[in-house]
C-alpha cells in the first residue's frame, strides 16, 4: 500500500487563550500519513497496532510513550479493522514557541526543555515506566472538564512529562552506552557532534525551505555544508527523520497544497512554481503523497 503525507496546521487546534490542545482518538485506516508544525506527544493507552513514522514502521501497544517533533512524517494504524481491534491513543500537542514559555517559567528546566525544540530534533520511543498513563489520563481529563486553574494543571503536567521523557531517555542511553548520565544527554542530545556540521544541516533545511522550487541536490547542499554527501546524508536523516529526496519532494507538496487552497493559480503554474516542470510527474507525486489528484484537493479544501 503507498503512503501519501499530509500537513496539519496547529491553527486548526489551538485556542488563542490555551495553546495546548488534547485527545483521546482512535485511530483508523483513513487517516493519512502527516507531519505538522507543532510537537507531539503521544501515548498508547489501549489496543496495538503499528506507528509508521519517519523512514520506519513499529508495533506499538499500550504503554508506547512517543515524542514527536516539528516536520516528522508519521501515521498509526490498528493492528486490523474491526470492532475490539481498536488502537487507542492520548496526544497532547503544543507549539515549540510554548516551550519557550515553559523555560520561562521554570528557569531549572531550560536547558532541559530547550533540547525539545532544537531545529532537526529526533524523534523517539519510550515504554512506560508506570507513571506515564496516569499522567496522560490525567492531561485529557482536565483538558475536556476546562475547570478553574486548567491551564496552571496542564503546564504542570507536561513539565512533569517532558522531565521523565528526558530522564528516561538519558538512562536508556548510558544503559546501553556504559557511561554515565551526564556523557549520555550528551551523546543523547549531540553536544558530541561537531557543532558547526549541526549548524550545517540547519542552514541546508532553510535553504530547502526558501529555495525548493530550484534545482536542488544533495551534493549541492553538502558542499556548502562542507561534509561529504555521505555525511551530509547520514546528519540529514537523523535530523529529520526522512532522507533528503524525501523532505524535499515532502517540501514541495506542502507548498503546492497551501497555493492550491489559497490561490487560483493552474495546476500546471502551480507545479512550477513549486519546481516541476513534468505535469504528469507532478500529478503522480502529489496523488502518492496525499491520497488525491490536485483539482480534488482544491475542490475538498
Amino acid at each position: 500500500m503507498r503512503r501519501s503525507v499530509d500537513r496539519l496546521l496547529g491553527t486548526y487546534f489551538f485556542e488563542e487563550e490555551l495553546p495546548i490542545y488534547v485527545n483521546r482518538a482512535a485511530e483508523s485506516f483513513d487517516m493519512l500519513e502527516h507531519t505538522h508544525d507543532f510537537v507531539e506527544l503521544t501515548y498508547v493507552c489501549e489496543g496495538a497496532g503499528v506507528h509508521y513514522i519517519g523512514e520506519h514502521n513499529m508495533r506499538v501497544s499500550r504503554g508506547d510513550v512517543f515524542f514527536i517533533p516539528v516536520g516528522v512524517s508519521h501515521v498509526f494504524r490498528p493492528a486490523a479493522p474491526g470492532r475490539g481491534r481498536e488502537l487507542i491513543v492520548y496526544n497532547c500537542i503544543f507549539p515549540t514557541d510554548y516551550l519557550l514559555h515553559l523555560e520561562r517559567l521554570f528557569p531549572d528546566t531550560a536547558p532541559l526543555l530547550a533540547r525539545f525544540r532544537e531545529p532537526g530534533s529526533a524523534w523517539f520511543k519510550l515504554r512506560d515506566s508506570g507513571e506515564f498513563h496516569g499522567w496522560f489520563k490525567s492531561l485529557y481529563r482536565e483538558y475536556t472538564a476546562r475547570q478553574p486553574g486548567c491551564e496552571a494543571v496542564l503546564t504542570a503536567l507536561v513539565i512533569r512529562i517532558l522531565v521523565e521523557l528526558y530522564r528516561q531517555r538519558v538512562e536508556e542511553s548510558a544503559s546501553r552506552a556504559g557511561e554515565d548520565s551526564d556523557k549520555a544527554a550528551a551523546a543523547w542530545f549531540g553536544h558530541t557532534r561537531s557543532r558547526s556540521a549541526e549548524a550545517s544541516i540547519g542552514q541546508a533545511l532553510q535553504e530547502i525551505e526558501q529555495r525548493y522550487a530550484d534545482t536542488l541536490t544533495l551534493g549541492e547542499l553538502a558542499r556548502q555544508a562542507g561534509l561529504s554527501e555521505r555525511q551530509f546524508s547520514r546528519l540529514f536523516v537523523r535530523q529529520t527523520g526522512l532522507n533528503f529526496s524525501t523532505f524535499l519532494q515532502n517540501t514541495r507538496v506542502e507548498a503546492a497544497c497551501d497555493l492550491l487552497s489559497s490561490s487560483n493559480m493552474g495546476i500546471a503554474e502551480i507545479a512550477a512554481a513549486v519546481g516541476y516542470g513534468d505535469l504528469k510527474f507532478f500529478y503522480r507525486l502529489f496523488k502518492r503523497k496525499t491520497g488525491v489528484t490536485p483539482m480534488v484537493y482544491r475542490r475538498n479544501g
